[in-house]
């Protein structure tokens, strides 16, 4: 358990830390859920990641409902790791924003 403390610490210290080009990006409005694809102009990304986390909420709480322990935790340990999943996506999706893509570069060589 520590080690995951400690690499969530380190991840938010290395985040914090980057260019002032990069602070731009609010780390604060990432910790909503799909909030950062929204912000990326992602929209089909953003809609389908919240679809999957409420899927996986929704199954959450029937099973918990029902007293089955084992999907319970299947589906709860899914919502975790799908928003982690959106966290990481919209910040990765920030900082390449402005990598040259295949097409400006081919349209330069003519």
């Amino acid at each position: 358990m520590n080690k995951w403390i400690y690499f969530i610490i380190f991840s938010v210290l290395v985040a914090a830390s980057t260019s002032t080009e990069h602070k731009k990006f609010d780390l604060k409005l990432n910790l909503i859920p799909c909030a950062g694809q929204i912000k990326n102009e992602k929209y089909v990304k953003a809609g389908i990641l919240a679809s999957l986390q409420s899927y996986s909420v929704y199954n959450f709480s029937n099973y918990n409902k029902k007293g089955q322990i084992g999907k319970r935790n299947t589906y709860g340990w899914w919502s975790l790791g799908l928003y982690f999943y959106g966290i990481i996506d919209s910040y990765v999706d920030h900082h390449l924003k402005g990598f040259p893509s295949n097409k400006k570069q081919k349209k330069e060589e003519r």
